[in-house]
């Protein structure tokens, strides 16, 4: 059988859920909305590269992705909203949102590159 060098196991249940728990749950951080109640966590991977997974559907607590989901576009393609953008780069500038590495904040908003977006 072939064996891929940088694959788990999967044979170990134990080291497959800890994989997954670390790529799902580590490192995000809440992050409120300042427009809206929506709260979402958040995680910066790097200054270009950030995570977001909503609590619920985007729609159902941000207005703004209401009204574009009202005016046709899928939710999945909308990128996020502005509001909740400035305050994700707010807390990054605070430092209450981890970045790592440091350095250039670059653009700082989610969607910066692949995996961006509302996650």
């Amino acid at each position: 059988m072939t064996r891929w060098a940088k694959a788990p196991a999967h044979h170990d249940p134990a080291a497959t859920t800890a994989d997954a728990r670390r790529f799902l749950d580590d490192g995000l951080t809440p992050v409120r909305c300042g427009g809206c109640p929506s709260e979402v966590l958040v995680r910066k991977s790097s200054h270009r590269q950030t995570s977001v997974q909503w609590h619920a559907p985007p729609a159902a607590s941000c207005p703004e992705f209401a009204e574009r989901v009202a005016a046709g576009e899928l939710s999945a393609r909308i990128d996020t909203c502005g509001q909740l953008r400035a305050a994700i780069e707010h807390a990054v500038a605070t430092g209450a949102l981890p970045v790592p590495g440091g350095g250039d904040a670059g653009d700082g908003g989610p969607g910066g590159g692949p995996g961006g977006g509302h996650g």
